[in-house]
């Protein structure tokens, strides 16, 4: 999975130029919110896609889910015709929002062949290693618990073995690592495009979240240190460790039944994710209500990326996409 970082680096490259340009009305030091949601393994579908928006703070959280909940009130899978109000929300020439999504062909399996459970099992223990090396150089502040980290261990440690089982979830394995291998591509795009101080995920309830006491949000950090890390120019400490002045970062845990308290912001990649897991490479779409989205929020769009990521058993490759009419 760490090998898959650098290409996501490297396919997002324009994406973040175009990024730092649409919120460039913003400050640095901002707080950020990334919302996301995922269509996955559905045999009806083309696609298998993690979708994430990234929303400015241009408004109190309360004042933009009561738009969304006004104009949206239901998730896309329930509805015959886009709201028009939504669209608008996520088209506005005014850099309210800019959206990211990940899509994989559904014959490619989440990049099985790639993505082997080897593969996943073997970044563990390096894993261990960097949280082992964080705690000892993190100096003592009010922010930081120091049993953090050895909550995070014990998490990994756990997530090692059940890769080792012999009836072991493959497939959510590897859901975990690609939402936390995307989720830390858009936190080192926002931090670098933004300046952001603070960046804060809210993520749809989903067993990739909630499986080992959300083991997907400490991958996702340990993947955004290890992105940062290998930027240039960074500079040394004393004893000759890289300083990283990364935003705070904060995840919100959703609840395990009820109402998602943050359910109308992820309507907003639901309507993503579900129009993009329908569409074909030949721009085919199986409702009315995907043609909608299509041409109605991603053709043509400034703010409205596409990763496409295919692999063949070997290689993987990635790159970045714009609708165009």
């Amino acid at each position: 999975m760490i090998d898959l970082l650098p290409i996501l680096m490297s396919a997002t490259t324009t994406m973040q130029q175009r990024m730092k340009n649409w919120f460039a009305a913003y400050p640095a030091g901002m707080p950020w919110t990334i919302v996301s949601d995922y269509c996955l393994g559905d045999e009806g579908k083309k696609n298998d896609v993690f979708s994430f928006v990234v929303i400015a703070n241009h408004d109190k959280t309360e004042n933009i889910s009561e738009y969304i909940s006004g104009v949206a009130p239901r998730d896309i899978k329930n509805i015959r015709q886009v709201p028009l109000g939504l669209m608008q929300y996520l088209t506005s020439p005014q850099p309210v929002t800019f959206s990211v999504s990940f899509v994989i062909n559904r014959d490619s399996a989440l990049l099985r062949d790639y993505l082997r459970v080897e593969d996943m099992a073997s970044f563990i223990p390096d894993a261990c290693e960097l949280v082992r090396a964080l705690r000892k150089n993190s100096p003592a502040s009010s922010s930081v618990n120091p049993s953090y980290f050895d909550e995070v261990l014990k998490r990994l440690g756990i997530f090692e073995k059940d890769l080792g089982r012999k009836q072991m979830n493959e497939k959510l394995s590897r859901q975990i690592h690609l939402a936390s291998g995307f989720a830390a591509t858009l936190f080192y795009l926002v931090t670098n495009a933004t300046g952001a101080g603070y960046l804060r995920w809210i993520s749809d309830r989903d067993k990739l979240i909630e499986h080992n006491d959300t083991i997907v949000y400490d991958l996702a950090y340990l993947y955004f240190i290890l992105m940062s890390s290998s930027r240039s120019g960074l500079i040394r400490n004393e004893q000759g460790n890289f300083i990283l002045d990364l935003p705070k970062t904060l995840f919100e845990l959703p609840e395990k039944t009820g109402q998602h308290r943050f359910d109308a912001l992820i309507r907003l990649p639901d309507y993503l994710a579900g129009t993009l897991a329908d569409i074909g490479p030949d721009m085919s779409y199986s409702k009315e209500k995907f043609r909608e989205m299509l041409h109605g929020v991603f053709v043509d769009s400034p703010n409205n990326w596409l990763v496409h990521l295919t692999s063949n058993g070997e290689r993987i490759s990635a790159r970045s996409v714009q609708y165009r009419s």
